[in-house]
């Protein structure tokens, strides 16, 4: 990878809608050039795809942190990855049998549900939901100016619900009935 490979990421984050002539005439080449490149950046992995990034008012966005046994590890990450619906990403963490979940939700009751369906799975030994309060850097929607006057927000209803201070399920001696 380039230089000009670098700027097309840099001009793709920025807009992925950008057309190849757009690139091209940022970087002093064709719109055929452009597109070679921009196909060669897909081909090797290094763009993964292009997504739209949707947020709703209202939305309940959090971190899900899942502690399982080693047997079941791979086990819940089919489960989560194909079966919760609000699950937008999902990290495996350093730490042994832990992953993290970014997850978006129509409601706080829907993400304590998701939290509980999630505790009650076999082989799970801890879930941990913590609810974001404010987005401060967003790739996808920007980054929030911080002001002389600026304060981050500092508690909420998602605290006052159990959400906001890592408020956890355990499933230790569950059955999977």
């Amino acid at each position: 990878m380039d230089e000009k490979d670098s700027k097309i990421l840099k001009l793709l984050r920025g807009n992925a809608r950008m057309t190849y002539q757009e690139i091209g005439e940022e970087l002093g080449m064709s719109r055929v050039a452009a597109k070679k490149r921009v196909q060669k950046l897909e081909k090797e992995g290094v763009i993964r795809g292009y997504n739209t990034c949707i947020y709703r008012d209202g939305e309940i966005r959090a971190f899900i942190l899942v502690e399982t046994t080693p047997e079941r590890f791979d086990t819940m990450l089919r489960y989560v990855s194909t079966r919760m619906q609000w699950v937008r990403q999902i990290f495996c963490l350093y730490r042994q049998n832990h992953f993290m979940m970014i997850v978006a939700t129509p409601s706080s009751e829907d993400l304590r549900y998701m939290a509980n369906v999630i505790a009650k799975q076999e082989g799970v030994i801890k879930v941990t939901c913590d609810a974001v309060s404010e987005v401060i850097k967003d790739v996808y929607g920007g980054v929030r100016r911080y002001e002389e006057n600026w304060e981050p927000q500092r508690g909420n209803e998602y605290e006052a619900a159990g959400m906001g201070t890592g408020g956890s399920s355990n499933s230790n001696n569950r059955s999977d009935s």
